[in-house]
């Protein structure tokens, strides 16, 4: 009987953690400004728009530029507004990303707002 229990405990154990990991697993948060966009393709609906964005970060008091795909699908929130790419530019955005095959691909796209 301990050892079906041992095996009950193990398995849930198991479950728990691979529900855990898969929601985050590989996904990095990466804030900046969006210094321009690419568009490809755009269906002007929420989640429609595909194409590229330039980030400016900040860090060790150097500007980096980072460019980061954003396929069909990503959610581009700011609140809950629904907004496009191409609007994008100038803003301060928080990006849930992954990095597949040495490129960053966006998951996720929040606008945030910059305090004076």
């Amino acid at each position: 009987m301990s050892n079906r229990l041992t095996m009950g405990v193990a398995l849930a154990m198991v479950v728990g953690l691979a529900l855990h990991t898969s929601a985050g697993f590989g996904q990095n948060v990466i804030e900046g400004t969006v210094a321009g966009t690419k568009l490809t393709r755009c269906t002007f609906k929420p989640g429609g728009c595909e194409g590229t964005l330039i980030l400016e970060t900040q860090g060790e008091g150097k500007i980096a530029r980072i460019t980061i795909n954003v396929p069909l699908g990503t959610p581009i929130k700011k609140g809950d507004e629904d907004v496009y790419l191409p609007t994008l530019n100038g803003k301060a955005v928080s990006i849930v990303h992954i990095t597949e095959r040495g490129e960053k691909i966006a998951k996720s796209i929040e606008v945030r707002t910059v305090k004076p």
